[in-house]
């Protein structure tokens, strides 16, 4: 009888415990990085995103699960392929990254996995081993609810 409420606490430490690292939170992936105890944003991709007036339409086909890309600016050559990542806005596990490929000049296409519905961040950029290490980025973000094509264009600093 003693025992019993003590007993009880460590049974609940244990249950919080473990939804605390079962359930973490989702961890920031774009072009920050960590200087002492400061954190700086890199915007040089989306300059020189901007100095190419580079911009796009992306459009999704919820029947088929397919996006199309339509790329247009002052390019020296159009990439083969180029990569798109959805990043879900909560979870961080339904995050995907699709290939692009080049159908046409400008014109890309991919195959989706991800639900198509509610809100998602868009960014595309051409194939590389890191989005930190690509030459520019474009970024956008969408709502299924709402409709299946949005603009994508670099960031306004």
């Amino acid at each position: 009888m003693v025992m019993s409420p003590l007993i009880l606490v460590v049974i609940v430490s244990f249950v919080l415990v473990s939804v605390a690292v079962r359930h973490g939170d989702d961890v920031v992936s774009d072009t920050y990085y960590k200087d002492s105890r400061l954190y700086h944003y890199s915007a040089e991709q989306d300059q020189r995103a901007k100095a190419m007036n580079l911009a796009g339409m992306i459009l999704f086909s919820p029947e088929d699960k397919t996006v199309s890309l339509d790329l247009r600016g002052d390019l020296p050559g159009y990439p083969e392929s180029l990569v798109l990542v959805l990043s879900h806005p909560v979870e961080a596990d339904l995050d995907e990254r699709i290939l692009l490929q080049e159908i046409s000049t400008g014109r890309y296409r991919g195959q989706v996995a991800a639900p198509l519905q509610h809100r998602w961040y868009l960014q595309v950029s051409p194939l590389g081993e890191q989005e930190s290490e690509a030459q520019w980025r474009l970024k956008g973000e969408i709502n299924f609810n709402i409709g299946n094509g949005v603009p994508l264009k670099p960031v306004e600093q």
